[in-house]
């Protein structure tokens, strides 16, 4: 069954249209799994309170090893076995983000060490389609400083968002079958309009 990700920088919008997709994918009768990165899998709760909370400013190279190592039991244990049951898998985040938010953004020459360790960790397991939602960054600073559910990543504030949104259009030049790049500066209603006029050519 199809695989998705949504992808972003903080602010986008990613959450909120994740909800939408799955809600409208359950209305139609589909089985759907909606999950998170790095949430998913037994290692992602620990992961993301290292990255969030830890005292200590982590590079982006252990950032990207301390992901992986996430993903690694959120592709065996959750996402495979969901595409295997012949479910909808719809991820809040996946690989695509960590090449934006630690490949991109660092001062050292991360790319091989990104494809070795994806190769391993994710193999083949790669979303059919991919949509990253892009909007000015001036709209993304005024919208997560209105967030009303605040901000559970205090790492938000001291990130390159500049370099992440280029990282992210990167990864859309090189995968243009795959990633869809969404106007994510409209109305939520207009973006899941956007994001549903491609997935259903998978229907």
């Amino acid at each position: 069954m199809p695989f998705l990700s949504i992808e972003g920088i903080d602010g986008s919008g990613k959450s909120e249209q994740v909800k939408r997709l799955v809600e409208h994918l359950r209305s139609l009768g589909h089985s759907v799994l909606q999950t998170k990165e790095p949430d998913g899998g037994h290692l992602g709760s620990e992961i993301r309170a290292i990255l969030t909370h830890s005292d200590r400013k982590l590079s982006p190279t252990e950032q990207l090893l301390l992901v992986s190592a996430a993903r690694y039991g959120h592709v065996e244990k959750v996402i495979r076995p969901a595409l295997e049951n012949g479910e909808w898998v719809i991820s809040d985040r996946f690989v695509d983000s960590t090449y934006a938010y630690q490949v991109a953004v660092s001062d050292v020459d991360l790319h091989q060490l990104f494809r070795s360790v994806t190769d391993v960790v994710v193999g083949t397991t790669l979303p059919d389609f991919t949509f990253i939602l892009d909007l000015p960054l001036e709209v993304a600073r005024t919208r997560r400083d209105q967030r009303r559910d605040g901000v559970n990543d205090p790492a938000e504030a001291t990130r390159d968002f500049a370099s992440i949104r280029n990282g992210l259009s990167e990864v859309a030049a090189k995968n243009p079958k795959r990633c869809h790049i969404i106007n994510a500066d409209q109305q939520p209603d207009e973006v899941a309009r956007d994001i549903w006029r491609i997935v259903e050519r998978i229907l």
